[in-house]
């Protein structure tokens, strides 16, 4: 079992890994955004979301790091691996989530309100380093979404054990990448 310093540790690092991605001009430095999944007019569909507060300067043994320490109580940690494409099939975020993707992508698309038509639109591509919220829980909307993990993917998925994050709705839609490979 993993402690809640090993957590941390494993989060510091990758909002290091996500805090590279926010050039200086558009974005206060100390901000911190995600792509939330949420259910809107009974549709599962995405969000732009600021965290607040912000990130902050570390003052521990990760001197010199920016860190979001706010991210109240989560529960029963998963670390997941996806050595080949795993299509979810459309389905309901399991609970209000924090996703953090180590490697690889993850390719989020939408079903439309009517029951017997299977397409999917609007796909929209997370990539390692990046940090999401699933919050599109069964009962806040009819079909939910479809999520496909590219082979070579990992991710740690924390499920909050308290209330959603504080946070203000930037746009609608997922946040736009903003750093180069």
């Amino acid at each position: 079992m993993f402690s809640a310093t090993h957590w941390t540790t494993v989060f510091t690092f990758s909002v290091l890994a996500v805090s590279a991605q926010f050039p200086q001009a558009s974005i206060p430095e100390r901000a911190l955004t995600v792509t939330a999944l949420v259910g809107k007019n009974n549709l599962s569909s995405l969000e732009c979301w600021e965290l607040t507060p912000g990130l902050v300067n570390t003052t521990g043994s990760t001197v010199g790091a920016l860190s979001y320490p706010h991210m109240g109580n989560v529960a029963n940690a998963s670390y997941l691996v996806f050595p080949q494409d795993t299509n979810s099939g459309t389905h309901h975020a399991p609970g209000v989530q924090y996703n953090i993707v180590l490697t690889g992508q993850v390719e989020l698309s939408f079903p439309t309100a009517n029951l017997s038509d299977s397409t999917l639109t609007g796909k929209h591509i997370i990539y390692a380093g990046e940090f999401w919220i699933a919050a599109d829980a069964e009962g806040l909307t009819i079909r939910g979404h479809n999520t496909l993990w590219r082979a070579g993917t990992s991710q740690l998925s924390m499920p909050m054990a308290g209330a959603m994050p504080s946070h203000t709705v930037l746009h609608d839609g997922g946040c736009i990448r903003r750093h180069e490979w």
